[in-house]
């Protein structure tokens, strides 16, 4: 993979910063960090679910509060291993760097949940969902998971739930950080931040994050040319070579309190993952041989806000958002896809004693251009003809929340209106009520419903996509038990999600025209003909006793498709985590184990259900520095994710982390 040498300069700077700037001045320095660096593990502020900073024991969502510490002891390269490791999550991918992934929310689809960073979305529109390969795990400081869903609050596609990523927040004195390591496969990491604020009446805060990820990859495609697995590939005609990959990304923000109670501020998160992809043998060169191709995708995200308390009782955040996500496949031939977005947000936040109201207005524009070429023999090469897309669309949104406390009652309610140019106006609501039978224990009841919007290759894609289509619409109701304290933390919740007008394809016509039946390379099109139903039960619990921590998940879920009465493509229906962890002054080690039962993709192919483990371990050599190392997949476990695809076998990595106290 080529390398990137501007990031690595930057990262050797500020490594170079670091170690100038370690002097007693900083080392002895006791400064105050914010709930959002170092927040208490035992109970976070969480912000997602009501978009306003709440303590996890008074958010009535079902959530996963993943700290830094957390990431860091997960043993994982990648953010989707890292989530794969939370309870009702299930995933897929393939390929170096997980550039093709999906993430499951209690079954639901990839294009199901929405991925914010920093109270952005982050989405591609084309096929709907995010990218997440493209997200380096190294830049994240902690994140929420918000389950069930949340459309009330985010509008479309948060039928599954809502996954919120945050970078690092400025405050206090400076503070430096950076780490690089080795490993299996030829992989590198290496990260640097910097982050602090000014002192004074007028503070300016400040963040940034830089990292940089090289991988000299592995046989990605099942059965060609590799010894870790069995011989079968569905995929006969493609290289066995290793694909790697590159990934480089840069977050930052910088704000100021220009007057008390008022603060402006800029961020931006930006990251480039360049993916190997394996060809197949009509993608050859004059040989003959089959071409290895590229797949690169790039995320940006560039945000203006204004924090304001308007009054003692009236606080108000005003945001500026604009963002693009551009894909492309080189194979022979250049295929863009290409989305871009703005947002523009007004939250307000009424204080009303213990109670909050809270209105919000919302408008957000979407554009994509896509250029794809297919073989119009249905042969599968790729043809000197291209079919382009180029649409818009505009959503005109608000919202109402009420958040309601008295004595051991909690009660939130939430309504929105999200109108969209092309199909109208999607009405959604949430209601949820929370009671603690002691200063421990609660229990809480939920009903909402939710919708997803049509993405545009469903609705536009030349000889499939079908204007007509509707928004796909659920309905959900739960009920848990939660109990929290400062040795243990456990939960028991039971869902029913029932999702109707299932976009899927289909070819026959109707729905279809004789046009789109016949015409390669889909021989159908794009239909509203699908009705899921999701039941399940979610158990997780957190033990602590001294300088041991026991932590558990196990999902039983029925994701069935009612129409054809199988299983929901690629959702197993048990899934279970399971981490012992240990720490003391100087050591902190961790083995994680993660269990998932067997599959079905699309095809119906089977994929078995895995079990497989993860080790990890530092020791701080001094209070700032710390050597780490890890090991994934143990036991060397075969197993697919996708059918056709293997998995990384074991894999070591090591390094030394830095961060300044």
């Amino acid at each position: 993979m080529k390398q990137q040498f501007s990031i690595k300069t930057l990262i050797a700077l500020i490594c170079g910063a670091v170690l100038a700037f370690n002097t007693p001045v900083f080392a002895q320095s006791n400064s105050t960090i914010s709930v959002t660096n170092s927040p208490d593990p035992m109970n976070p502020i969480i912000v997602t679910a009501t978009r306003a900073p709440t303590p996890a024991k008074d958010v009535l969502a079902d959530n996963v509060y993943i700290g830094s510490e957390e990431i860091q002891q997960a043993a994982q390269t990648t953010l989707v291993e890292l989530l794969q490791q939370q309870r009702g999550i299930q995933v897929t991918a393939s390929g170096g760097g997980n550039a093709a992934s999906s993430v499951f929310l209690r079954g639901n689809s990839n294009s199901q949940s929405i991925v914010l960073i920093d109270g952005v979305r982050s989405e591609q529109s084309y096929m709907g969902g995010p990218a997440w390969g493209n997200i380096p795990l190294s830049l994240i400081d902690h994140i929420e998971i918000i389950y069930g869903p949340q459309s009330s609050i985010y509008g479309a596609d948060a039928i599954g739930g809502v996954i919120q990523i945050f970078t690092k927040k400025g405050e206090g004195p400076l503070k430096l950080g950076a780490s690089t390591g080795y490993g299996s496969y030829g992989t590198s990491i290496s990260d640097a931040s910097l982050y602090g604020a000014t002192d004074g009446e007028k503070p300016i805060r400040y963040s940034l994050s830089v990292s940089q990820e090289l991988s000299m990859g592995y046989p990605s495609v099942a059965g060609a040319g590799n010894n870790h697995g069995p011989s079968y590939s569905l995929f006969n005609g493609y290289p066995g070579v290793r694909t790697g990959y590159s990934k480089v990304g840069a977050t930052g923000q910088i704000s100021q309190q220009w007057e008390t109670g008022h603060e402006i501020g800029i961020q931006f998160f930006q990251s480039k993952l360049n993916n190997q992809l394996p060809g197949k043998d009509y993608f050859a060169d004059g040989n003959g041989t089959a071409l290895v191709g590229q797949q690169i995708g790039q995320i940006g995200q560039y945000s203006l806000y204004s924090n304001d308390k308007i009054t003692e009782t009236w606080n108000s955040r005003l945001q500026l958002s604009t963002s693009f996500q551009n894909d492309q496949t080189v194979q022979l031939v250049s295929s863009p896809n290409n989305t871009r977005q703005n947002i523009y947000t007004w939250q307000n936040d009424f204080k009303l004693g213990e109670d909050t109201l809270q209105f919000l207005l919302e408008r957000r524009t979407q554009s994509i251009y896509a250029l794809s070429y297919y073989d119009p023999t249905g042969l599968g090469g790729p043809n000197s003809t291209p079919t382009t897309m180029s649409q818009d669309r505009n959503i005109n949104s608000g919202a109402l929340a009420y958040s309601l406390k008295r004595d051991s009652n909690l009660l939130n309610l939430s309504a929105r209106r999200d109108y969209f140019t092309g199909w109208g106006a999607q009405n959604t609501g949430n209601i949820s009520y929370g009671y603690f039978l002691t200063n421990n224990l609660r229990a809480n009841v939920n009903y909402g419903t939710g919708f997803r919007a049509p993405d545009f290759s469903s609705l536009y894609l030349a000889n499939y996509g079908n204007p007509s289509l509707l928004p796909e619409k659920s309905k959900n109701t739960e009920g848990g038990i939660y109990y929290e304290s400062r040795k243990m933390d456990a939960n028991v919740v039971v869902y029913n999600n029932t999702v109707q007008n299932l976009i899927t394809y289909a070819s026959t016509n109707p729905p279809c025209t004789d046009t789109q039946t016949t015409s390669p390379p889909n021989y159908g099109c794009a239909a509203n003909v699908g009705l899921s139903k999701i039941s399940g039960l979610s158990l997780g619990s957190t033990a602590r006793l001294n300088d041991f921590l026991v932590k558990g998940s196990f999902d039983q879920m029925n994701p069935i498709n009612q129409l054809t009465g199988n299983t929901l493509a690629l959702r197993a229906r048990q899934a279970g985590n399971l981490e012992f962890g240990y720490q003391n002054s100087q050591w902190q080690a961790a083995i994680n184990g993660t269990a998932v039962g067997r599959r079905y993709d699309s095809g119906q192919h089977g994929l078995g259900g895995y079990a497989i483990f993860n080790g990890y371990a530092s020791y701080a050599v001094t209070k700032d520095w710390t050597f780490f190392g890890r090991v994934n997949n143990i036991f060397n476990k075969y197993y697919q994710l996708n059918y056709g695809w293997n998995p990384p076998g074991v894999s070591v990595f090591a390094g030394i982390r830095y961060a300044m106290k």
